[in-house]
């Protein structure tokens, strides 16, 4: 390992110090745990850390060739293939002889792999949990609490993601590091778009050039309950009939068309597909949609918060977190159509509600996700983890 003895008896690591990243698939760096992995590979302290990522499955964006460091692919990602952990067997001996000091692991299947075995090759593992755990299934969660045991510790992105990993694969609080997500400063503020050069953005994109705009970033997924947000703008657009709804991103649409036609808004709710420039688009909006069954930290909610935009949202997982009720939005409960309609008419019918919920979220996310705080977090995880894998070894007598 990247460990010295010094003579006061102290492990201290050189630098900088190997890192093995690994994720089941990086599919797209606009997804949210891809996006944070990326963000952690391109901005680590080049002087302390050397990352290195490993994909279980390529992908069309890996095979573009852009990521910022070295990456491996590992040629087989069946979890119960034994072709698959000889595999990994393999790699994690070359990682050994080349001096990685520590694996970071992201996703389900790698994170029963992994931990393992890097630990036969004296790695410790860390890994992150993200979501409240929709995937878990008797069987995954029966593997996951025998191989907890090679794990050394975890990254959660909320305290609500924490509590049910601590409860469902058992790891003690206490092995849990929680830190928020964190994201780039705007290169210029996000102010709301105005006047004529509203009118023209939202004609660029296909959408009335006047009108109220209630906006949902999610692909079109059962989890994210799309469909309640149809149902909503049915209830609201009987009191504010310009009011309009904004799907933003990917995934088949006809079902969800189908009911905005039966709900009657059909003319009202608007379908933009997967968007690079969500940003862009979040500055002629005017509030801020999430309707989820379960979330763990929503990416979406922190963007909205960034463009100013006072949240609705449903009250599960780390919503709660992400949203102070009656400061930056509003939460309800999930599946509850018309509480989320009467939030969502109450900041339609009060734009100096609006206005001052938007800048408290705003002010949030600058001081809660700022990716210096985020990296500087998971460098201090990196180190004490390193130090205390250092004083085992140094205990067992492990040069």
């Amino acid at each position: 390992m990247a460990l010295k003895n010094l003579d006061s008896g102290i492990m201290e690591m050189e630098s900088p110090v190997r890192i093995l990243f690994v994720i089941d698939q990086f599919a797209s760096p606009y997804a949210g745990t891809e996006g944070q992995l990326l963000q952690l590979l391109m901005n680590l302290p080049a002087d302390q850390f050397v990352p290195e990522l490993l994909v279980l499955r390529s992908s069309a964006y890996i095979e573009e060739g852009s990521m910022p460091c070295k990456v491996s692919t590992l040629g087989s990602s069946k979890l119960f293939s034994i072709k698959t952990w000889l595999a990994m067997f393999r790699f994690a001996r070359l990682q050994k002889k080349e001096g990685t000091a520590l694996c970071h692991v992201f996703f389900n299947d790698a994170s029963v792999i992994c931990p393992p075995i890097f630990y036969l090759f004296g790695i410790p593992t860390l890994i992150s949990r993200r979501d409240m755990g929709y995937w878990y299934t008797r069987k995954y969660l029966s593997v996951l609490r025998q191989t907890a045991r090679f794990v050394r510790g975890v990254v959660a992105n909320s305290e609500a993601v924490k509590g049910v990993t601590a409860q469902k694969e058992g790891f003690s609080e206490g092995d849990i590091s929680v830190i928020y997500n964190g994201y780039p400063a705007p290169e210029v503020a996000l102010h709301p778009l105005q006047g004529e050069a509203r009118a023209r953005y939202l004609e660029s994109l296909g959408l009335p050039e006047q009108g109220r705009f209630v906006v949902l970033v999610a692909n079109l997924r059962e989890i994210k309950r799309i469909g309640d947000a149809i149902k909503a703008m049915g209830i609201a657009s009987r009191a504010f009939p310009d009011c309009h709804l904004v799907l933003i991103g990917a995934g088949d649409q006809q079902a969800y068309r189908d009911l905005a036609e039966t709900e009657g808004v059909a003319e009202q709710v608007h379908f933009l597909g997967a968007r690079p420039d969500v940003k862009d688009i979040l500055r002629a909006m005017d509030i801020g949609l999430l309707c989820s069954e379960s979330e763990g930290y929503s990416n979406a909610i922190v963007e909205y918060m960034q463009a100013r935009l006072p949240v609705v949202a449903s009250e599960v997982g780390g919503n709660s977190e992400a949203v102070q009720h009656g400061v930056t939005g509003y939460l309800f409960p999930k599946g509850n159509t018309e509480q989320m309609a009467e939030y969502l008419m109450t900041l339609l019918g009060d734009d100096e509600s609006m206005n001052a919920m938007g800048e408290a979220g705003c002010k949030l996310a600058s001081q809660r996700h700022a990716l210096g705080a985020m990296i500087e977090s998971h460098c201090a995880l990196y180190t004490d983890m390193l130090t205390r894998a250092g004083a085992r070894n140094r205990g067992k007598g492990v040069k």
